[in-house]
């Protein structure tokens, strides 16, 4: 019970200021996310929706994960296109372009780097392809990581390096929650940066290990 009116309450909340008309009544109680609040026709798209509200997660880095699963699912069974196959072709359309921008929002707020890409450039702050602002000691340190993972030949050597990178990782992501917490802008932009980098690494540690199993 408790769990049906939990998504009952998701979708009674799915709630957007939306200032434009609807496509087909031209009302302009255009209040509900997804569907006009006048005729129940699915709305259009907009390019600034939020992804923590059209998932209805609080933004904030510490995200709830089975929270975002269960907002995810719940939604997708609401406008997925499957369900608009008898509507119209703009009905259609629409299903299709909301569909696929609630699996980009998920993916985005589903994985913790992108996640924090993604809260800065709502502050309006990006991080290029190209950022290497870290300090020179970070980058040694992640050639000398490179280099072992380069030399390794084993599973378990690659496995010793992994848990150990892991546990890196784990601490910069307790880290960004903090930083995020405080609105510390630019510490958030240099340890996701570092994140990627991390990320990179162990990457390549489970491509490795991948073709030695294959070679087994």
């Amino acid at each position: 019970m408790e769990k049906w009116l939990q998504l009952t309450t998701i979708q009674h909340r799915c709630f957007a200021a939306a200032g434009s008309r609807c496509w087909k009544c031209s009302s302009l109680e255009v209040k509900n996310t997804f569907f006009c609040a006048s005729c129940g026709t699915i709305r259009e798209t907009s390019k600034d929706e939020d992804f923590f509200e059209l998932l209805k997660v609080k933004q904030e880095f510490k995200i709830d994960s089975s929270t975002l699963v269960q907002n995810y699912r719940h939604i997708q069974s609401m406008i997925h296109p499957d369900k608009f196959a008898q509507k119209s072709e703009q009905e259609k359309t629409l299903a299709l372009e909301w569909s696929s921008l609630i699996n980009k929002a998920y993916r985005t707020l589903s994985k913790s780097i992108d996640r924090g890409k993604y809260m800065l450039a709502l502050k309006g702050v990006s991080i290029s392809e190209e950022n290497t602002s870290v300090d020179k000691e970070f980058l040694l340190d992640m050639m000398d990581v490179n280099e072992s993972v380069e030399d390794a030949h084993s599973a378990d050597e690659l496995q010793q390096l992994g848990s150990q990178l892991s546990v890196d990782i784990e601490a910069l992501n307790s880290k960004l929650i903090h930083l995020f917490e405080t609105d510390d802008v630019d510490g958030a932009k240099e340890t996701i940066i570092r994140l990627k980098y991390m990320l990179n690494v162990e990457n390549t540690i489970k491509e490795k290990l991948l073709q030695l199993n294959l070679k087994s």
